[in-house]
């Protein structure tokens, strides 16, 4: 799966950076530098995913994510990995 649009609400943004150190540049990094993407459960009726990968800075990231679009993910959260 490659993901070339991702998004995030003002307060996943936030949640990222407060509670696990993650910016929102960094979490695109990992997402499009995805080493492997697997399959999670579904929540409310989406299925969720998750994306290992580096930022340019060579931080490991999980990536949590939904899929709106082929090629557009809506970001639910990202840390350390």
């Amino acid at each position: 799966m490659k993901v070339s649009r991702a998004y995030a609400s003002a307060a996943v943004r936030e949640h990222m950076l407060t509670k696990h150190g993650v910016t929102w540049p960094e979490a695109q990094q990992a997402l499009r530098n995805a080493d492997s993407v697997r399959r999670g459960r579904t929540v409310r009726g989406q299925r969720r995913y998750m994306a290992t990968g580096r930022t340019h800075a060579g931080r490991r990231l999980a990536v949590i994510f939904t899929v709106e679009a082929p090629d557009a993910a809506r970001v639910i959260t990202a840390f350390e990995r």
